[in-house]
């Protein structure tokens, strides 16, 4: 009787993807791998991995209501990696490391202004006194058509990772005239309770007057600007 032989199939074609994150890149087809075998540290990864969601929407569920005329960005991806590296070293979560932050690099907020923000926690962490400044860059002016304002939006966060809850408190700031070097100065009232701050500065071109809702994200930034807990 004739042996049987095993038909070895061929590797399964490539497929080509294009994404808005990682660009035109190839995969395998979906389905098209076995299943691989996680060892121990693969598989507390993963836990991390899952866990570390958490806070992570948090922070990003806030912001969704203040992101509806910017999109896109790597935010998620990069704060589920901190939290995941927090709790890798046994460390509770905390928006220590978020400083800075654009929410989507492709458009950068120097691309339009330099910005100074300064926090001052009051020493029983009732209040934080606040100073805003920012300088528009040289590329911008030269190119801003007839932009003749920005308005801010200052979203401050205070999370609490333990109890997965969050408080949000936005201030929106007169608009500044482009020629305007004034500086901006207020306090901002702490919740109770609250042992750490997050603050998203969203800055916003507008024409006359009004928001410029034409230019898409081009005339728009927005960034993780400052951090800060209960010394």
């Amino acid at each position: 009787m004739p042996s049987k032989k095993k038909i070895r199939k061929n590797p399964a074609e490539k497929v080509v993807v294009n994404s808005k994150a990682y660009g035109k890149h190839e995969r395998a087809p979906r389905g098209s791998k076995s299943k691989a075998v996680l060892n121990r540290a693969m598989k507390a990864h993963g836990k991390r991995l899952r866990e570390s969601t958490i806070p992570a929407k948090l922070i990003m569920d806030a912001l969704q209501p203040f992101r509806e005329n910017f999109k896109g960005g790597m935010l998620w991806q990069r704060l589920v990696k901190l939290f995941a590296g927090q709790a890798k070293k046994g460390e509770p979560y905390s928006v220590t490391g978020i400083e800075d932050w654009d929410l989507n690099v492709q458009y950068l907020t120097s691309r339009i202004m330099t910005v100074s923000v300064k926090i001052t926690p009051e020493d029983d962490f009732s209040n934080l006194e606040v100073e805003v400044n920012y300088y528009f860059s040289k590329r911008f002016l030269e190119r801003k058509s007839n932009i003749t304002a920005f308005r801010i939006t200052l979203i401050f966060l205070f999370p609490n990772f333990k109890n997965n809850k969050i408080k949000t408190i936005p201030y929106v700031l007169p608009d500044k005239l482009l020629s305007d070097s004034a500086l901006y100065s207020f306090i901002v009232r702490v919740p109770r309770h609250a042992s750490s701050y997050l603050v998203c500065y969203k800055a916003e071109a507008c024409k006359n007057g009004e928001l410029d809702q034409n230019s898409g994200n081009a005339g728009k930034a927005m960034c993780l600007i400052a951090s800060g807990t209960r010394g």
